[in-house]
C-alpha cells in the first residue's frame, strides 16, 4: 500500500486539544527513552504502547532517534520560523502515531508515519539540515524526470535497511535500499528510483516504463 501525502499532512496539521498537548509530553519523553536491545528500557515503556513497539525494533528506533534529532534541531534555539508551526504539529502526529496499535502492520505503519515525519521537519526547517553528519538523513533533493515531467523530493534515511521518502504530486512512497552494483537503488510495491552521480531512474508503477530523472538544485512544490 502506498501512503497518500494528503491524507498524512491532513493528519498531522489536526488543531491541538489540550489532551493532545500533554500526550506529546508523556510519548516524547518515553519514546526518547526506549532503545531496542535494551532490556531495561522497554522494561519501562508503557504496555500496550506505541513506545514499546518501538523499543522492540532496532529499525524503529534507529528512526525515532533520527526523528528526535531533526525535530530538536528544528524547535530548538535556531529552529527559525517555522520552529513554533513544528511544534504545533507534534502532539497531533503523536496521536496518529499511536493509533498505529490499530493497525494489522503496526511496524509498517509507525516507519512509514516516522518517514514521512522525518521528510516533513526537513523540508519546512532549514535547521533541521545543519548538522546531518550527525544524523541518518539527507535531504530533501529534488529530481526532475522526462515526460511525464515528474518532479520527485527524495528524502534518504540510512538506517538498517536504508529508505527513501518519495514525494511526488499525486502522493509519496517508501522505498527500501537494494542491493545494486553501483549507486544507491531504492524499491518499493513496483516502484524503482535508482540514483547514481545526480541523474537516476525512476519507475512509478510496475508496469511503468522507466524514465531519466536529474537532480535540481532545490526541493520543488
Amino acid at each position: 500500500m502506498k501512503p497518500e501525502t494528503n491524507s498524512i499532512e491532513a493528519s498531522i496539521v489536526v488543531g491541538l486539544a489540550a489532551t493532545a498537548r500533554a500526550l506529546l509530553i508523556v510519548a516524547a519523553a518515553v519514546s526518547g527513552a526506549a532503545q531496542a536491545g535494551d532490556p531495561a528500557a522497554c522494561a519501562n515503556a508503557p504496555p500496550k504502547s506505541i513506545e514499546l513497539v518501538i523499543c522492540k525494533s532496532a529499525m524503529l528506533s534507529a528512526l525515532d532517534t533520527e526523528l528526535n534529532r531533526v525535530y530538536a534541531l528544528a524547535t530548538g534555539p535556531i529552529g527559525g520560523a517555522t520552529s513554533t508551526t513544528i511544534q504545533s504539529q507534534q502532539a497531533s502526529w503523536l496521536a496518529t502515531r499511536s493509533a498505529c496499535l490499530k493497525s494489522k502492520t503496526r511496524v509498517a505503519c509507525v516507519r512509514d508515519l516516522s518517514l514521512a515525519r522525518i521528510a516533513a521537519i526537513r523540508t519546512q526547517s532549514k535547521s533541521a539540515r545543519t548538522a546531518d553528519a550527525k544524523g541518518t538523513s539527507l535531504g530533501p533533493f529534488a529530481f526532475r524526470c522526462e515526460p511525464p515531467d515528474t518532479l520527485l523530493n527524495i528524502t534518504y534515511v540510512n538506517v538498517a535497511p536504508g529508505f527513501a521518502w518519495i514525494v511526488r504530486k499525486n502522493g509519496a512512497s517508501m522505498l527500501q535500499q537494494q542491493r545494486s552494483g553501483s549507486g544507491a537503488r531504492y524499491e518499493g510495491d513496483g516502484t524503482l528510483f535508482w540514483e547514481a552521480q545526480g541523474e537516476a531512474r525512476w519507475r512509478d508503477q510496475t508496469n511503468d516504463p522507466e524514465v531519466t530523472c536529474k537532480r535540481s538544485d532545490s526541493p520543488g512544490q
